[in-house]
């Protein structure tokens, strides 16, 4: 049975492996970088590392050393979205084992208000001859359409109702901004999406 790795376990995994030289590891660099990284006591590290041991992930070598076999498999639960993801699939941010469409979606923010990215876009439609919605992929056409009909909508709204999390939503929304179609404009409290000649 193929173990799954809860968060604590990803990160002692995480500490041997920064850890792991030729030879192998010592138990008490991985009980210093947990200490000094996630706060995690000797006792919890002795435990994990036994875990592991059991699992068949750590084994001890011929030198005596223990060592991170990466040939067994295992999974870890994306922290984000709760999905299972093999061991050797998932991305670490910061001692956590995150899938990699949840790594992406957090680095990967059009920012909304970009002066050069309006410019640019501004220039690349001007010089193609494009106006309004043309050259828009079907997306982004649906989207500037309801915010034309509605006169306006917040980005949680729109979220909902296409279905896409909130950082795909501004991610195109951003797009449609650069591309001086929508602008932002606060009314009371929420953010709206309005046309931009409104």
């Amino acid at each position: 049975m193929t173990p799954v790795l809860d968060e604590e376990e990803v990160w002692i995994l995480e500490c041997i492996k920064d850890v792991q030289a030729d030879r192998g590891f010592h138990i008490r660099d991985v009980i210093k970088k947990g200490k000094s990284e996630y706060g995690i006591s000797r006792s919890t590290v002795y435990e994990i590392v036994s875990y592991l041991e059991f699992h068949g992930l750590v084994r001890t070598n011929s030198s005596g050393y223990r060592e991170f076999d990466e040939t067994k498999a295992y999974s870890v639960i994306c922290p984000e979205c709760g999905k299972e993801i093999p061991g050797d699939e998932y991305v670490s941010e910061n001692g956590r084992g995150i899938c990699e469409d949840c790594y992406l979606e957090a680095h990967h923010k059009i920012k909304f208000a970009d002066p050069m990215a309006v410019r640019s876009k501004k220039l690349f439609r001007k010089q193609r001859g494009l106006e309004g919605s043309e050259g828009l992929t079907d997306l982004q056409k649906d989207l500037y359409d309801f915010i034309l009909t509605e006169g306006g909508a917040t980005p949680e709204k729109i979220s909902k109702l296409f279905g896409f999390t909130l950082q795909e939503t501004r991610n195109q929304l951003a797009l449609l901004r650069h591309c001086e179609l929508i602008k932002g404009r606060k009314m009371g409290d929420e953010i709206y999406m309005v046309p931009f000649d409104s």
